[in-house]
């Protein structure tokens, strides 16, 4: 097969597994915060739930998916260490403004492909919001594996996610916890259902 056919499948193939990155990039270059995630009643009130399942420290701390950066500006001061993930380069940049804005030094942005750039830990804590229904289920099956080896003895993995069918994704946050469920080597220790999203955390005893 000739390199740009090899190109062409491997692109159609990973845009079957996953969100194409040139969404977010065109999302986050027209706007500072595309969803709203600032200014929002509902996205404001999750935010403040999901901490409430967090530890008061959560120590070595891992954020799949941090886009522009509002949860990570919320997360940041109960971490002594916190690496933030995304893949688009322009979200990233929103961040760091965002960041330094807040006066949050401790916190370290990547721009990597999930999930095979999940970093490798130990981390004391892992959070997965809004991110993990961007993935194929084989590519769920495999973040879930690297998730895992990733979080320390005691940890904490907490993951969030809309409940509703997006025609753009293959799987939704119902599918997603679902699985979650099944393939999970971690304990459930707390849940919150809401009629637009699930909530869940599991340790690592």
């Amino acid at each position: 097969m000739a390199a740009r056919d090899q190109r062409r499948h491997r692109d159609a193939s990973e845009a079957r597994d996953r969100a194409p990155v040139e969404h977010f990039e065109r999302l986050a270059r027209e706007a500072a915060d595309p969803w709203d995630y600032a200014t929002s009643e509902y996205e404001q009130a999750k935010y403040r739930r999901t901490l409430s399942y967090l530890p008061a420290e959560t120590g070595r701390t891992l954020e799949l998916g941090c886009s522009v950066g509002v949860f990570t500006a919320m997360l940041a001061p109960r971490a002594s260490h916190l690496t933030a993930v995304d893949f688009s380069p322009t979200a990233l940049a929103r961040a760091r403004e965002r960041l330094d804005e807040a006066g949050a030094t401790n916190v370290e942005l990547l721009e990597r492909k999930l999930p095979e750039g999940t970093p490798g830990g130990p981390f004391d804590t892992i959070v997965c919001a809004e991110v993990l229904y961007y993935w194929s289920a084989e590519l769920l099956a495999d973040g879930i594996r690297r998730i895992e080896a990733a979080l320390a003895p005691g940890g904490t993995l907490l993951a969030v996610h809309w409940r509703h069918p997006d025609p753009r994704r293959e799987l939704t946050g119902n599918d997603v916890h679902r699985i979650l469920d099944e393939r999970t080597s971690l304990v459930l220790d707390a849940s919150h259902t809401e009629s637009d999203y699930l909530l869940d955390r599991w340790c690592r005893r």
